[in-house]
């Protein structure tokens, strides 16, 4: 009896540890991405970059007002994410995620189109948004902090922007601890290959839906195998995945039941929630650079000073006067 009782307790607590480990996975992804971020000394300079000294405004239909309301949206919603920092409760910070994720994704994407709108670019599909920062991260229009990537074919995927990145060793774990930037670009390309996998799985199952004609077996049904003719044929259609790509996955994830996995996780949650606001302070901060190099410090000063500034001191404030105005 006492043997079948410790049996059951072993699988019970094996089962939850499984539970547990795709967010552990995602901890690791997104603490590493800070950490690259944090360990570029150029990540503030953006003069160094030709394509930030080049900006102003191209939309031939530019409305301020859209620019206002989009950058509005986007503070509101980093507040909303923020006020979880002055709450020092673990488990107030495991079962928010169920509305953090959506609202980091947002924030970003929201100042992201606030640029594009400045650049006549903008428009209200995720997908094409996120392909435009693929390939202006790829054209080098961004800080080398934000700059990596990965593209290509099936088994064919080239990784760029991580310079201590020499491949996949033979041991590689996703749980590995970091403690060095090699380690950070190592769990960083992991990242990176998984979620472009997952977007050809995603796209394969669309067009399974479509029933497209070009994936049909002799008898005219779906072919259940795929070789690597059939994938690459997907992959030619998905662009660059980027940082926006692992944000969009993240948002994805709260939509759907395997939430749970990261409330049942042994993480540190406090952590976690700190890694992905400072991965939404960064890219705001590019975004909002962007915008006042195009549209002028004036113009972007009565925006942001019409604004409650007790809901945006933390940020948006502190973003302009610490890193946007010494810019010039």
């Amino acid at each position: 009896m006492g043997l079948t009782v410790s049996r059951e307790r072993i699988l019970k607590m094996r089962a939850e540890q499984a539970k547990s480990i795709p967010s552990k996975v995602f901890f690791n992804h997104f603490f590493s991405i800070v950490y690259c971020i944090n360990c570029n000394d150029d990540r503030f300079k953006l003069k160094k970059i030709q394509y930030y000294n080049d900006i102003k405004i191209k939309n031939t239909e530019f409305d301020i007002e859209q620019v206002r309301k989009l950058l509005w949206n986007s503070w509101s919603t980093e507040y909303a994410y923020r006020i979880g920092e002055k709450i020092n409760n673990n488990d107030y910070y495991k079962f928010s995620l169920h509305w953090n994720f959506p609202q980091a994704y947002y924030s970003v994407y929201l100042s992201m189109t606030a640029f594009h709108e400045t650049q006549g670019t903008a428009n209200e599909q995720h997908e094409k948004s996120i392909k435009l920062f693929g390939n202006s991260v790829k054209d080098g229009h961004y800080p080398s902090a934000i700059s990596f990537y990965t593209a290509g074919l099936k088994d064919e995927f080239e990784y760029k922007g991580l310079p201590n990145f020499k491949g996949f060793p033979r041991d590689n774990s996703v749980l590995s601890k970091i403690d060095c930037l090699e380690d950070a670009e190592l769990q960083l390309a992991t990242f990176l290959k998984t979620t472009r996998k997952k977007n050809a799985e995603d796209k394969r199952k669309r067009f399974e839906k479509q029933k497209d004609k070009r994936f049909k077996n002799a008898k005219g049904e779906f072919r259940k195998s795929f070789k690597k003719e059939h994938w690459d044929m997907i992959y030619t259609t998905i662009p660059t995945t980027s940082v926006f790509n692992l944000l969009y996955r993240l948002r994805i994830k709260a939509n759907y039941r395997d939430i749970e996995s990261f409330v049942n996780a042994d993480i540190d949650f406090k952590s976690f929630h700190t890694s992905l606001g400072e991965l939404i302070y960064y890219l705001n901060f590019l975004h909002e650079a962007y915008i006042v190099k195009a549209i002028g410090i004036e113009e972007y000063t009565k925006i942001l000073n019409a604004f409650p500034n007790h809901l945006n001191k933390e940020t948006a404030i502190k973003r302009f006067e610490e890193n946007i105005k010494p810019l010039g």
